[in-house]
């Protein structure tokens, strides 16, 4: 009789650290959504002030964004783009790189460092990432002028 106890206790334990395991998972899904959720509506905040002009609020709310959703690509381009506005080009080439180091198909953030790469005169590199932007080779048809040919 005391062996069927010592079962049942034991039962009873597993079955009360499962049910607390799989609780405090639920909780942390739950968590991630409205994380999420948060930085999704930073962005669409940060969107606006930068529409409305006001690049500083557009700054802090985008890093917001990324700071509750840190794999949050889209939110990196804009960040850049809102440097890029103050004309701190360091600084937006900086968030158009994690922007591609998240997505690195991001076709926006490569075109974004094209031009980048483009200010700089370095231009091998704007070809670089043109053609993983657009698929256009440096030597497309699309980019060269007529005149330029003969």
């Amino acid at each position: 009789m005391k062996l069927k106890i010592k079962k049942n206790t034991l039962r009873k334990r597993l079955l009360f650290f499962t049910v607390v395991f799989v609780i405090s998972s639920m909780g942390s899904v739950f968590a991630g959504e409205g994380m999420e959720e948060q930085a999704v509506e930073y962005f669409k905040e940060a969107l606006e002030a930068q529409k409305s002009g006001d690049i500083d609020l557009a700054i802090t709310l985008y890093t917001k964004a990324i700071y509750t959703k840190s794999n949050y690509a889209q939110a990196h381009n804009n960040l850049g783009t809102a440097y890029a506005q103050k004309n701190d080009y360091a600084k937006a080439k900086e968030e158009y790189d994690r922007a591609v180091m998240i997505d690195s198909d991001y076709s926006i953030a490569l075109k974004n460092l094209a031009i980048i790469y483009a200010e700089r005169q370095d231009y091998e590199k704007f070809y670089e990432y043109w053609k993983r932007a657009t698929g256009i080779g440096v030597y497309s048809p699309f980019l060269i002028d007529d005149e330029a040919k003969e």
